[in-house]
């Protein structure tokens, strides 16, 4: 068979398996979309919230809000747009925003994806893993359980997907806008238009930088040193020179901090970014957030942890004096800011709830058990972005931790964009590594929907059946 017949037949299996999936992907989400309005046709959780507020949204009343609503107006102004012309405003059409939204994050993901390949030569993937690590971001779990009701979660991933994507094409402006209306459905998500600013600055550095620079220094401390050469270079060429590079990097990065500033003036006059039931959320520093994160990860992408093991074991005997120095600062942590939300103690509508009254808050030591899961974790996540920008792994660090430490509610849905970030940002992996977490991504998502279909029950002063999620 020759060269052109082999390609021609690969590129036929591809189509195949990509129309096939695609279909098969369709349709059983549409299918269980049914299925689950079917047994769940009222109010689930906080769909008591938002589906009134979007039904007053419908019928043009903008003046009534519900105090125990906490983000910005986004997604109600979005679905009222999409369904109030047609007159679709009920729980069903509702819901099926988030439907819509679960296909586009399909796209935007693949998207990201094949622009990021074409942009590193060094890194091809075929076109077979691309659409494969697709499925698997899509149907992350705790993301793709909630396309079936009508949270603000799906929407937000979609604007932030899509803002992510405008920025690799970079479209500056159409990336700013994408942000401001990220913030409007979550006002969070201002926190990853600023690691994208920073990230479109980064890229205007180097492009200014010698070619010597190889991407290998450039993941490495001496990142900040390029870049601190650079800056002290342009000073050196005269004031002239050093005002019109900052005003070059300042106008290119003028859209987003336009809306960074209008964030600024809003969370000033709102006197805090929650706009609702302030009592419940209030910003409180909990580094313990960061543990949970890492668990997280290692749950839903252990075939990427699993190598980093051998490593960490051999950093530990290596430097067991800064390891031992590490871990002691861990249990510190454990010990002095294991902060727990009255949500996790009452509310069994959670996994964590689980979590948290039969293992860790019950037993005194199980939470230090943890931190050899911790340890890996983390250690995993640090080398599995190691191929990046110094300051790009700085950045995203920052970022995760500006999102999650102030939390006191330990909510899984906080960890979804910044999972979304950091598996969409990791090297190339190799094929068993895909191909187990999409068997771990089907079997969890298995087992919640089961769960969810199989364990109801009531809660005396609330009128709808009651199940469990995330």
């Amino acid at each position: 068979m020759g060269l052109l017949s082999r390609l021609g037949y690969v590129r036929l299996n591809y189509k195949i398996f990509m129309y096939s999936t695609l279909i098969l992907f369709f349709t059983s989400t549409v299918l269980l979309f049914l299925y689950l309005n079917r047994i769940q046709p009222h109010y689930f959780i906080d769909e008591a919230f938002h589906v009134p507020q979007t039904l007053r949204y419908c019928t043009w009343n903008f003046t009534q809000w519900d105090p125990k609503i906490t983000t910005l107006p986004g997604l109600y102004l979005i679905t009222s747009a999409m369904l109030s012309p047609f007159s679709l405003c009920n729980i069903t059409y509702l819901r099926a925003i988030n439907l819509l939204g679960t296909c586009l994050n399909l796209y935007l993901v693949y998207n990201i994806i094949k622009d990021k390949c074409k942009s590193n030569e060094t890194d091809r993937w075929n076109n077979w893993l691309m659409l494969t690590l697709a499925y698997n971001i899509t149907l992350f779990p705790p993301l793709y359980f909630w396309c079936f009701f009508y949270y603000t979660d799906v929407v937000s991933v979609n604007v932030v997907l899509l803002m992510l994507l405008l920025h690799q094409r970079k479209q500056a402006k159409m990336t700013a806008f994408a942000g401001l209306v990220a913030v409007l459905v979550r006002q969070t998500n201002i926190i990853w238009l600023g690691f994208l600013a920073i990230e479109h600055a980064l890229d205007i550095f180097d492009r200014k930088m010698p070619q010597s620079a190889s991407p290998r220094v450039l993941s490495t401390p001496m990142h900040f040193r390029l870049i601190w050469k650079q800056i002290m270079c342009e000073a050196r060429k005269g004031p002239s020179s050093f005002v019109k590079f900052a005003a070059q990097v300042c106008s290119s990065l003028l859209p987003c901090i336009t809306v960074c500033l209008m964030f600024i003036a809003f969370v000033a006059w709102n006197k805090g970014i929650v706009i609702g039931d302030r009592t419940a959320h209030v910003a409180t520093i909990h580094v313990c957030q960061i543990f949970y994160f890492s668990a997280f990860v290692s749950l839903f992408s252990w075939p990427y942890v699993i190598p980093h093991w051998r490593t960490c074991l051999q950093l530990l005997r290596r430097y067991w004096i800064l390891a031992s120095a590490i871990i002691a600062v861990m249990i510190a942590v454990i010990r002095f800011n294991t902060l727990v939300h009255p949500y996790v103690l009452a509310d069994n509508r959670h996994y964590w709830f689980y979590v948290w009254n039969r293992f860790i808050g019950r037993y005194a030591a199980f939470k230090y058990l943890l931190i050899p899961i911790y340890c890996a974790s983390l250690l995993a996540i640090s080398r599995n972005i190691s191929h990046l920008r110094f300051l790009t792994q700085l950045n995203y660090g920052i970022c995760v931790c500006a999102v999650l430490i102030p939390q006191l509610l330990v909510e899984p849905r906080y960890f979804i964009l910044p999972y979304i970030f950091y598996r969409l940002s990791m090297k190339r992996p190799c094929k068993w590594q895909i191909y187990l977490e999409s068997l771990t991504t089907l079997t969890i998502n298995l087992l919640q929907f089961l769960i969810f279909a199989n364990k109801a029950f009531h809660w005396e002063d609330q009128p709808y059946i009651q199940r469990i999620s995330w």
